[in-house]
């Protein structure tokens, strides 16, 4: 037997290559947390947001590695407690972050208020002069479309509430969220192990800079719901009312969950499909009986808003105005949605389909939004829409402070920049993969 020192080991049975990975897997959470921390201590991400921008894309290369390396890190001991470790770090150096590129938090912060004092932001929005004693300097001049009430479900509006009785600020509504981020990672690195896949995958959602400075940054409320979603979606099978009643309380958070309802019901057992029907309706029936008049926020949403769309351009060009357009986006959306109904079986992939294509039809697509998206990479991750998630931050200007401010729209030359990056990619994946399954099949 060979005397000397013994090889450095992790744990018993991994050697010198598995403390290499390790090693090179922290190094990369540790310059991610670094960076993000940097971004954390910019006085304003939107007054410089050139700086704000770069930041952004070196973060994006320490996530971008990670990924590109990630089988390398499958079979590290206790990778979950890293993938873990990093998201909290990283969650938690952006709390003190002043959001800057969306006035949504702020507005939050009001109805939370304007609820605790007896008023209702269905029916007054905040330019109200009844509302007028609750405006102070900090919350109220950031607030966005002031003469538009909430569109925000029932169940978003409770939140706030809640959040508002603890302590109506921005730094406790940001925590609010990002307790519901990490939580969401928790049910993600879960639902990896029940499926049999490397927790490490979960990195494509719990590292993702876009996912760190929309949330723990700006205090998009998404996580909530979106918690929800993926808890319906990981129980659909073993707890079908369980799940129906994830999907009802995300669906009442924000509306996007709805998505998923059609591939849920196909799973669910009748008592599931009818509890969350019932509720849906009442609680939906409720929301939309709320959300009349003039200045319905839901209804200018609906009706009015567009926001760095391409698909949707083309769409409304072709027919000539924006009623027809979203029509016909909603025609093509049903179109995918019975497709994936009748060709994938799984209701999560049948799901990632219906949010993917709601995203690319809608005249609406805010950075934030890709969420949504993004937090179903760990079943699979996509190339392209994960370039997407780095260079949808061209939405708030290019490189500088627009001076439009926070109504800046992106010309549709650098959307297509936004939207080709990601689309050449695929192409590019697409022709590939053809091309290897053509050499494949010519093998003898």
């Amino acid at each position: 037997m060979e005397r000397g020192r013994p090889p450095l080991r992790l744990i018993e049975g991994t050697g010198r290559a598995s403390l290499v990975e390790a090693l090179e897997f922290a190094a990369l959470g540790a310059g991610l947390t670094l960076v993000v921390a940097l971004l954390g201590r910019l006085p304003s991400w939107f007054r410089n947001l050139g700086t704000f921008q770069a930041l952004f894309a070196l973060a994006f290369a320490f996530f971008a590695l990670a990924l590109l390396r990630i089988r390398r890190y499958e079979r590290l001991p206790h990778v979950g407690l890293a993938v873990l470790a990093v998201a909290v770090a990283a969650r938690l150096v952006l709390l003190p972050a002043t959001p800057s590129l969306s006035g949504d938090l702020y507005r939050y912060v009001w109805e939370g208020r304007v609820l605790l004092h007896g008023g209702n932001p269905y029916r007054q929005s905040p330019d109200d002069p009844r509302l007028a004693p609750l405006r102070d300097p900090e919350i109220y001049p950031n607030i966005n479309h002031k003469d538009l009430a909430t569109l925000y479900p029932p169940l978003a509006e409770a939140g706030f509430a809640l959040v508002a009785r603890v302590s109506p600020t921005v730094a406790a509504f940001k925590a609010w969220v990002v307790l519901h981020d990490l939580a969401l990672v928790f049910v993600l690195l879960a639902w990896a192990s029940r499926l049999g896949t490397s927790p490490v995958r979960v990195i494509a959602y719990a590292w993702n800079p876009l996912v760190l400075v929309e949330y723990a940054g700006s205090g998009h409320n998404d996580p909530v719901a979106l918690l929800w979603l993926v808890v319906a979606l990981v129980l659909a099978r073993e707890r079908p009312v369980a799940s129906a009643l994830a999907l009802v309380a995300g669906a009442l958070v924000k509306l996007a969950p709805l998505a998923a309802l059609p591939f849920l019901m196909r799973r669910w057992p009748w008592r599931a499909r009818v509890t969350a029907v019932i509720l849906l309706a009442l609680g939906l029936g409720g929301f939309l009986a709320e959300t009349r008049g003039p200045n319905s926020g839901l209804h200018a949403f609906w009706g009015a808003w567009r926001n760095n769309e391409l698909a949707f351009h083309y769409i409304e060009r072709a027919v000539g105005s924006f009623a027809p357009a979203r029509s016909v986006a909603l025609v093509l959306l049903a179109a995918v949605m019975a497709w994936a109904f009748v060709k994938i079986p799984s209701e999560a992939e049948a799901a990632r389909w219906a949010v993917r294509g709601s995203l690319l039809l809608s005249p609406v697509l805010h950075p934030w939004y890709l969420g949504w998206v993004l937090a179903f990479e760990p079943l699979g991750s996509s190339g392209p829409w994960l370039l997407l998630s780095l260079t949808a931050v061209l939405n708030y200007g290019v490189l500088a402070t627009p001076a439009e401010g926070r109504d800046f729209h992106l010309p549709l030359a650098w959307r297509w920049v936004e939207y080709g990056a990601p689309l050449a990619l695929a192409l590019w994946l697409a022709l590939r993969a053809r091309r290897d399954a053509g050499k494949r099949a010519a093998a003898p």
